[in-house]
């Protein structure tokens, strides 16, 4: 049996996707993980090298926050879950990370204001596309009720 991994990133997306997370591991009796992906590349290439160091430093401390909340949400369901920040481009280490420990499932949080598209063309439907076909697994969108 694979592990549900729950990508978050902070706001009204990820606390609705981490509680969808937590019960569907619960209901299939399966591993959470939760991920982090701190992406330098969203970062001007302009700024300064030592800006730049900084900022991605407080991203990193931003995503152990982030996961230390998730897994508190967690145990506060009685369910043991593992964290995860990883540092690249966010598909990749998307990608890389559900095939390091063999997810059966993702889970991934729409900001608030995204729709379900009919055409999925919103970059968070892209971004499951794309996951879904490079890594092989099952990619589930979980939106904010607006």
């Amino acid at each position: 049996m694979g592990s549900i991994v729950c990508a978050t990133r902070g706001g009204e997306g990820s606390r609705v996707v981490q509680a969808a997370a937590i019960e569907r591991a619960k209901e299939a009796n399966s591993p959470l993980q939760f991920l982090y992906v701190a992406d330098p590349n969203s970062l001007d290439e302009d700024i300064d090298e030592g800006l730049k160091t900084a900022v991605l430093a407080e991203l990193h401390w931003m995503g152990e926050t982030l996961l230390r909340i998730a897994q508190k949400r967690a145990d506060a369901e009685h369910l043991t879950s593992h964290v995860a920040i990883r540092e690249g481009s966010v598909p990749q280490e998307i990608i890389r990370f559900v095939r390091e420990v063999e997810a059966d499932l993702l889970l991934l949080g729409a900001p608030r204001g995204t729709t379900a598209n009919v055409f999925g063309d919103d970059a968070i439907d892209q971004l499951a596309r794309q996951i879904q076909t490079e890594a092989g697994v099952r990619v589930k969108i979980v939106r904010p009720e607006e």
